[in-house]
């Protein structure tokens, strides 16, 4: 699928429970006739980001409103740091945040939890994958469900594609990059996509649906690429929308060796053990 520029798509205006929202568990009041796009925010010690992303998620409520209402789905892994209790601080001031807690397992245990979650309580239209450190600009919000609206099913915010950006990464980090993006394009069957291991995607719930999420045994940050690569069996439909990736507000990369092993052994999953639609 071909880049197309932003100005051409109009913007339109184990699992554990650990708060008390107005619904047991989160669940949206069934009489609420608007559809939902729920952020989904793996953390684990990001006390200090989310309180500032946060809220910058929540301001682009507005500008989504003639179509969405804007959720956001913590999945806090346990932090001991208070995370958990700064999400409930603000819970005071936005009525559609929303957090569960569990234990450690790495990124891709958090987001099949938040995912399942947010399916089965949020019933939400679209589903946004964005990190909790500040490096996503929520200001993309609005263009990707646009997007969405527009009839892309998987909107992927791209730091690979013409015009993406990476201003933070080494020479090293950029190298291991485009290598590890280049196995999955051409181990993986998804040769159109530029940025294959993006953790800013917006995705149709219909989508995620047909999705066996209990195929996708990572744990790590390769559940990413093994997701986008159960997608397009599915037949998504995407875009890529290039990005600036911004710096770390706070806090340092959670990205470790063991991360790294498992990206290498999970392309030989995927090249090997994936079957289904193309």
């Amino acid at each position: 699928m071909a880049l197309i520029s932003l100005e051409e798509i109009p913007i339109q205006g184990k699992e554990k429970p650990v708060a008390t929202p107005t619904k047991a568990d989160g669940a949206v009041d069934g009489h609420n006739k608007m559809p939902i796009a729920c952020v989904i925010l793996p953390t684990y010690n990001e006390i200090d980001n989310v309180t500032r992303v946060i809220p910058a998620v929540f301001q682009q409520a507005a500008k989504i409103s003639d179509s969405h209402d804007l959720h956001v789905l913590v999945v806090d892994d346990d932090s001991p740091d208070g995370t958990c209790g700064a999400v409930k601080e603000l819970q005071r001031e936005y009525k559609n945040l929303h957090v569960i807690g569990g234990m450690k397992r790495g990124l891709g245990d958090a987001y099949k939890r938040g995912i399942k979650h947010a399916l089965k309580y949020l019933s939400p239209d679209v589903i946004i994958q964005m990190d909790a450190d500040g490096q996503h600009d929520p200001e993309k919000l609005p263009q990707f469900i646009a997007l969405s609206n527009s009839g892309f099913s998987l909107v992927i915010g791209s730091r690979l594609a013409p015009g993406g950006e990476t201003p933070d990464f080494s020479l090293w980090r950029k190298f291991l990059s485009h290598l590890g993006n280049w196995l999955i394009r051409s181990l993986g069957g998804v040769r159109k996509i530029h940025d294959c291991t993006s953790g800013f995607r917006c995705i149709r719930a219909d989508v995620v649906k047909e999705c066996n999420l209990t195929r996708l045994s990572t744990r790590g940050y390769s559940f990413q690429s093994s997701l986008l690569c159960e997608m397009m069996r599915h037949n998504a439909t995407f875009i890529e929308v290039p990005i600036l990736f911004k710096p770390r507000m706070h806090g340092a990369s959670k990205l470790a060796f063991r991360d790294q092993l498992e990206f290498l052994l999970n392309i030989v999953k995927i090249r090997f053990g994936g079957r289904g639609k193309r």
